[in-house]
């Protein structure tokens, strides 16, 4: 008698963050087998072939997503990577998305996609932590990269965690530009990138702090802070030279490149613990 092999299914969104998890999930499990959604004009193409099963739809189609994912047996579900901002404003819901948006009060990214999940969890799918298989790339508190930060950059750094922390719980976003104890930009809708971009240009040149949290009661489940080379280039031609992550709740992708950029550009990258006075996640609380 043989026994069916182990079914993830993924819901893969841009960037490289979903091939980390194939890839975890792999190494970990070779037998697995996975099963992804991907969506028009975000997923990146190279997840694709790593994948059992795949195929793409529109940004705010539900239900024909989880009826491919039911079809091909899965029941545990992983997601994973962004999705333009702009797109999420611009979405064309189906039925089920619409009836869904139509009973939310507020339509920020964190209660968007917590309705989605709502709505998986009816249809009897388990959503897993975004961070399962990467913690190896979830940084603990230390020194990362590049040079020690100087006395002045530790005091910004500080300063701009707590600030990240705070915008945070407004759900206006994860990270700010500061500089000297001043918040020079505050990220919101267009992402950190440009969040970076429009720091540099208003600190005239001042080298500046990019601190980078997760959410207060982040829901481990979806949007995890990233940081990847991009960010670290982005830093570079703006002027930012320290990056202070929140420690054990955001992800390093591509950590060698992300290193060596870091020394060539004498940016100092490193990973700040913080202390949360909320509730706890959904997914943590007791039942």
């Amino acid at each position: 008698m043989t026994t069916d092999p182990p079914v993830l299914g993924l819901v893969a969104g841009d960037g490289v963050y979903p091939e980390y998890i194939v890839r975890g999930a792999r190494r970990r499990t070779p037998e697995l087998r996975i099963v992804a959604v991907g969506f028009k004009g975000e997923t990146n193409p190279a997840v694709i072939p790593l994948c059992d099963a795949y195929q793409e739809f529109s940004v705010g189609q539900i239900s024909k997503p989880f009826t491919f994912l039911k079809k091909h047996g899965v029941r545990n579900v992983i997601m994973a990577g962004g999705i333009n901002p702009k797109n999420i404003l611009s979405l064309r819901p189906d039925l089920r998305a619409l009836s869904v948006l139509m009973r939310m009060p507020e339509k920020n990214a964190d209660s968007l996609l917590g309705a989605v999940i709502t709505e998986a969890e009816k249809e009897g799918f388990i959503i897993l932590p975004a961070s399962t298989y990467m913690e190896e790339h979830m940084p603990q508190p230390g020194h990362i990269a590049g040079p020690p930060p100087t006395p002045e950059q530790w005091e910004d750094a500080r300063f701009g965690m707590q600030t990240a922390k705070e915008i945070s719980r407004l759900h206006i976003g994860q990270s700010v530009i500061v500089h000297g104890g001043t918040v020079i930009a505050v990220e919101a809708i267009e992402g950190t990138n440009n969040c970076i971009r429009r720091g540099g240009e208003l600190g005239n040149g001042k080298p500046a702090t990019l601190a980078k949290v997760a959410r207060l009661g982040h829901d481990m489940r979806f949007d995890i802070p990233t940081v990847g080379p991009v960010t670290i280039e982005t830093c570079a031609e703006c002027g930012v030279r320290q990056i202070a992550l929140e420690a054990g709740k955001t992800i390093l992708l591509e950590r060698d490149r992300v290193e060596e950029l870091c020394k060539r550009h004498k940016i100092s990258l490193h990973a700040l613990q913080t202390v949360e006075q909320d509730t706890p996640s959904p997914e943590n609380r007791p039942a």
